[in-house]
């Protein structure tokens, strides 16, 4: 019976390669005990465990005050001006301006509690993990986010470039002119406060210049909308007399003025025009209330509403809403008007052409003249009559399409019922 004898361990044992691992084993074990019972008292004597950094620096074994000057001093190092930069032009939002203040009692707070405020275990397990992989703590920063809109808008009230419209021009010669349209530029303010937040709330702030970007803005009315308007598809023109009537026939004209009517598009008078106001300039003149004559603001508006009603139906337009006035008109054959008024009678038209069409109205001297202009091909060649039939009193309007000296097209429009004016109401007077 062989007996098998224990290996008989001692110094040189220990320390050979078969007991090196023990050693070492025994040594780090017993280094983290002690450790982490110098970091147990270091947290028993109110200061910051081993391992607590920020931003490279050891924290560890500082008081609250000390770590208090400490965040500070990093905070005020951090908190620097921003600078935007656009076009050669630097806009800097400096950090009192939008109340950047570095939160420095709470970085404090988070650095004092690891390794204490929980059972004996716990604060040690926090600790172990403090010495062995290390806590950082992140200065971070609040400020004012109304602020800091305000002074994105002060730079985008410097760098934004507004765009202009296309529009056309009518010479006296007929001759039409395009003009292209201008792109603006506009900065994207949310879009900017939202990339400023990171670096503003973790002091992260780039001590380079941020290079804005703007968005391009189309016009309302682009170049290509009125590229293929070569021609003017309808005319009109009505008479009056200067004077406070002709004044609000003035402005009601440059209302209407240089506005586009794309494909599918409605037209409102009273909309594009506005209300016939004292504010919006007009001035009393004859108008009809209840079928009587009377005195009101915006007194002669319906002169161009009608105006504009005739060279809309000359022009192949769509007239969708349109109301004769109670009693004949002397600036306008009978069937020919379109009354308007503020908030209860509309004049409205739509395009249902195959391109856009461009209103001009001039109202000059005593002569109110409105044109549309658009595509030639649109007509196919066609021209347009408005012609009538019946009484002044009783009248029935068509139109009628002509190409090649042939009709090709008849269309009724309405038939319209006209009275005699009622006595004028002179209570007033």
């Amino acid at each position: 019976m062989q007996i098998l004898k224990m290996e008989e361990w001692n110094l040189k044992t220990l320390f050979s390669a078969k007991g090196l691992p023990i050693v070492t084993a025994a040594v780090t074990f017993l280094a983290g005990c002690t450790a982490m019972a110098v970091t147990d008292s270091v947290a028993q004597s109110g200061k910051i465990v081993s391992g607590v950094t920020s931003d490279g620096r050891e924290l560890g074994g500082m008081n609250s005050q000390q770590a208090k000057n400490f965040f500070e001093k990093s905070g005020a190092q951090k908190s620097i001006p921003i600078t935007l930069k656009y076009g050669g032009t630097e806009f800097k939002i400096l950090p009192e301006e939008i109340n950047l203040t570095p939160q420095v009692d709470k970085a404090v707070a988070e650095a004092e509690s690891y390794g204490r405020g929980g059972g004996l275990f716990n604060n040690l397990l926090s600790q172990f993990a403090c010495l062995t992989t290390g806590k950082e703590i992140k200065l971070t920063a609040v400020y004012d986010e109304e602020l800091l809109r305000q002074k994105i808008d002060e730079v985008a009230a410097q760098v934004d470039v507004q765009p202009s419209n296309a529009y056309v021009n009518l010479h006296d010669n007929g001759m039409i002119e395009p003009i292209a349209g201008i792109i603006g530029k506009r900065l994207n303010r949310e879009k900017l406060a939202s990339e400023l937040n990171d670096p503003l709330t973790n002091l992260n702030i780039s001590n380079g210049a941020i290079n804005l970007e703007l968005e391009d803005v189309d016009p309302f009315v682009k170049t290509e909308d009125i590229a293929e308007i070569d021609t003017v598809l309808g005319q009109y023109s009505t008479y009056y007399y200067p004077g406070d009537r002709g004044d609000n026939i003035w402005i009601a004209a440059n209302a209407i003025n240089d506005k586009i009517l794309k494909t599918g598009w409605e037209f409102s008078f009273n909309t594009t025009v506005g209300p016939r106001t004292w504010d919006a300039g007009y001035k009393p003149a004859g108008v009809i209330i209840n079928g009587k004559p009377d005195i009101d603001y915006g007194g002669g508006v319906c002169q161009v509403s009608s105006t504009l009603y005739n060279a809309v139906l000359l022009a192949g337009l769509t007239p969708t809403e349109r109301t004769s006035h109670f009693f004949q008109s002397t600036y306008i054959g009978a069937g020919r008007d379109a009354t308007v008024a503020d908030g209860q009678i509309d004049f409205k038209f739509r395009n249902d052409l195959p391109h856009p069409v461009y209103l001009k109205a001039y109202a000059t001297g005593s002569t109110l003249s409105v044109f549309v202009l658009g595509t030639r091909a649109d007509l196919d060649g066609a021209t347009i009559a408005i012609e009538r039939e019946g009484s002044d009193m009783n009248p029935s309007v068509y139109r009628t399409y002509y190409k090649d000296g042939q009709v090709v097209k008849d269309e009724f429009l309405h038939t319209d019922q006209y009275y005699l004016p009622l006595p004028a109401d002179n209570s007033r007077n």
